[in-house]
């Protein structure tokens, strides 16, 4: 958490309450931002201190955090690389970044989708065939 936030700030807590019941929040803290921060950040950990060997977020989860805690937390992506382990990272506006984040970004993208042809598989699965659908 420190290393999202130079700012003092609270750590997500996890309280294991029995074999099939747990916690896990910020305290004082119960926004959608902080939430979804503190998620990537339990998700990051068994990434590191387990076996699971990929991990995949979508972009939906960073675009409540602030810029500042996203740029750190691609840093963390970007570390996780020692781990011979995976990450698969969807990110949006890229260019509402910082240079050193476009650079992170750029070394480590593996593919890059857009509209006009740069869809997957070629198809833009949002828009009908027809141009009169809704």
């Amino acid at each position: 958490n420190n290393v999202l936030c130079p700012d003092i700030r609270k750590a997500p807590q996890i309280n294991l309450k029995a074999h099939n019941s747990y916690s896990f929040y910020t305290p004082d803290d119960d926004g959608t931002g902080t939430k979804f921060k503190g998620m990537i950040l339990f998700d990051l950990t068994m990434l590191y201190l387990t076996n699971l060997p990929a991990l995949a977020h979508d972009s939906l989860l960073l675009s409540n955090i602030s810029y500042q805690a996203t740029e750190a937390l691609l840093k963390l992506y970007d570390q996780s690389k020692s781990l011979n382990k995976q990450v698969f990272l969807a990110f949006d506006k890229a260019s509402s970044y910082s240079p050193e984040a476009n650079q992170l970004l750029s070394e480590n993208t593996v593919l890059r989708l857009s509209s006009n042809g740069n869809e997957l598989y070629g198809i833009s699965w949002n828009k009908g065939e027809n141009s009169n659908e809704i």
